[in-house]
């Protein structure tokens, strides 16, 4: 099955869904209004996604070494670390000043552009078109599994909303 191409958005139409989300997440900290909320939804073309949508983070360090430095004494380097990550099943992304949207046709993902839901405090919000009209903001729950007999740890991260503020 082919994907049929979705239009582009404008310049105007990027800093017109900027501004509404500026106003929706920034001006009050209750309420916010539902013509803007559609608005956004209106112009946010609707996003493509497969049945099964994950995310995944690696973190790996290299040796630490040790050892004693003239007039210093005891020095350690930490080995570096390397960070991979990526994901599976995600949909298209729409970039609006410093938002990445998403639209899944019940409600809009938004994303400030320099965090994601890996963050230690990731900025991640989810508007919902259920009535009434509501916004959510992101909560991950970290859960850490250590593997037995060995010094590694497995963490990993659900996803989740908690309430934030309704349409007014």
């Amino acid at each position: 099955m082919s994907r049929s191409p979705v239009k582009p958005l404008t310049i105007d139409e990027r800093l017109v869904i900027a501004a509404a989300l500026d106003r929706i997440l920034y001006d009050d900290p209750e309420r916010f209004s539902a013509e803007d909320a559609r608005l956004v939804r209106r112009l946010i073309p609707l996003t493509r996604t497969s049945w099964l949508s994950l995310g995944f983070r690696a973190e790996t360090q290299g040796p630490s070494v040790g050892g004693e430095a003239a007039g210093v004494g005891p020095v350690e380097m930490e080995g570096d670390r390397k960070v991979t990550q990526g994901s599976v099943g995600e949909g298209d992304e729409w970039r609006c000043g410093q938002y990445k949207i998403s639209n899944y046709g019940d409600g809009l993902e938004i994303w400030q552009v320099m965090s994601n839901e890996f963050d230690e405090e990731p900025k991640g919000a989810r508007l919902e078109f259920a009535d009434p009209i509501r916004l959510l903001f992101f909560r991950p729950r970290d859960v850490a599994i250590t593997i037995p007999f060995t010094k590694y740890q497995v963490g990993l991260r659900l996803g989740g909303w908690g309430p934030w503020k309704v349409a007014a």
